[in-house]
């Protein structure tokens, strides 16, 4: 059972989560990381082991983010984040006995899920307004696949670090 004290830490992620995306979309590109699958996957992988709450909190951050994106297909955000969420718990709870890399793992799968999901969709739902912004869909592809692979890392490093600062934090506050 959640406290008050995990409800507040779930919504200061989501928010450092919103802030953080909100400042990489105003760069103005128009293909730009989402730094949102790490903010979910720490709450997936330390108070959401269930699959209906890591797709929940995954939906939520699909909102948010198609909310605050300036992307070609915000709506892909709906489906592809569930989807990240699911693959991130999934992961985590496949490699949740081999502690000191299930947090990296499944932030990195889940970035990689949902970058794949979105770029799928994108493609076959708005192949329109992708060959306007770009030349030849193969461009898109390959930068999509480059940022995917860049921010797969940085959310893996960075859901690792608050996953295993976040227990620390847990284990100093609980008997």
């Amino acid at each position: 059972m959640m406290n008050s004290r995990d409800m507040f830490l779930i919504a200061v992620l989501l928010s450092a989560g919103t802030i953080l995306r909100f400042v990489l979309v105003m760069a103005g590109e128009l293909v730009t990381p989402n730094v949102m699958v790490a903010f979910y996957s720490v709450i997936i992988m330390v108070f959401l082991r269930s699959f209906g709450g890591a797709v929940g909190i995954g939906l939520l951050s699909g909102i948010i983010t198609a909310l605050i994106s300036q992307s070609l297909v915000n709506p892909a955000f709906l489906l592809s984040e569930p989807l990240g969420a699911a693959v991130c718990l999934i992961t985590f709870l496949s490699l949740q006995y081999h502690k000191r890399v299930a947090s990296f793992v499944a932030a990195f799968a889940a970035t990689v899920a949902s970058g794949g999901a979105y770029t799928a969709l994108a493609l076959s739902m708005n192949s329109v307004r992708i060959l306007a912004a770009f030349s030849d869909p193969m461009v898109f592809l390959f930068r999509m696949t480059i940022v995917i692979t860049v921010t797969a890392l940085v959310n893996a490093c960075m859901a690792s670090l608050l996953f295993h600062a976040i227990r620390t934090y847990q284990g100093s506050i609980r008997p």
